[in-house]
């Protein structure tokens, strides 16, 4: 069972950027060695796809946990007051 997860929104927005760096440079690392391995030869495009990947994967995580944090939030502490 997943635990709720307790950080506050700059803790949310900073681990972000972490794992858009980490799973960027993992995908960049994986489609460069599938690239080298399997097609004889270095070519650049298994690098891009990986590298879009790992972006993609990092973007749909950092959307999900932004979200849940954002709505999970009291509605009625958002109001706005009228000026008179």
């Amino acid at each position: 069972m997943s635990r709720p997860d307790n950080r506050d929104f700059e803790e949310r927005y900073s681990a972000c950027f972490i794992d858009f760096g980490m799973k960027t440079a993992t995908g960049l690392l994986i489609g460069g060695m599938m690239g080298s391995f399997f097609m004889r030869g270095f070519k650049r495009w298994p690098m891009y796809v990986g590298g879009g990947l790992g972006f993609g994967m990092a973007y749909t995580n950092c959307e999900k946990s932004l979200n849940n944090f954002l709505l999970s939030m009291d509605p009625k502490a958002c109001k706005i007051k009228k000026q008179p």
